[in-house]
């Protein structure tokens, strides 16, 4: 149970702190180069690639909660 309601609470982490680990990220694969007109469209992807990763994992936490349920009430 503390497992699955880690995964749950880990996915809305990610999410709520997306844009700021983008951000982060962007900055660390790109430190030595001038982004200038991509670095908005590079930013997004960032951003909206750590939204996937952080629903994905909300969604197994879900899951599995769901099937945790569904065990207890047929023992």
């Amino acid at each position: 149970t503390c497992n699955i309601t880690f995964q749950r609470s880990n996915g809305i982490i990610i999410i709520q702190f997306s844009a700021s680990l983008g951000y982060a990220t962007l900055n660390f694969v790109y430190i030595n180069k001038n982004l200038a007109e991509e670095y908005s469209l590079l930013l997004n992807g960032y951003i909206y690639s750590y939204m996937l990763i952080g629903f994905l994992i909300f969604t197994i936490g879900i899951f599995d909660w769901i099937l945790e349920k569904i065990k207890a009430s047929h023992t």
